[in-house]
């Protein structure tokens, strides 16, 4: 597909009801909100902290359990593990847009 990879991402959001756990508007769901997510520090379960980069935004999406942000159930399942490559660069797009 050639769908810009945002508007994909926005879809993906939809679709794989990502919105029934993360909000876009700031409010605090079961998972932390999206909005102003990408470049923020997170603080984790063990303390440690971490910038929300692509990187970090990629492994959340692919092995949700590996950094657990602190206040938040470890509840998102693996099975996002099977998004296309394009898939999951399509939501870090999305949620990059969502300052």
């Amino acid at each position: 597909s050639t769908m810009p990879l945002a508007e994909l991402g926005a879809r993906l959001y939809r679709e794989k009801a990502c919105f029934s756990c993360h909000s876009i508007d700031g409010s605090r769901l079961v998972g932390p909100s999206f909005k102003g997510l990408y470049g923020s520090t997170r603080t984790f379960e063990d303390g440690t902290t971490a910038v929300a980069d692509e990187n970090y935004l990629r492994e959340s999406i692919l092995q949700p359990g590996a950094k657990v942000v602190q206040g938040y159930p470890n509840v998102m399942p693996a099975s996002y593990a099977s998004l296309s490559e394009r898939e999951v660069a399509a939501l870090i797009e999305f949620i990059k847009q969502q300052q």
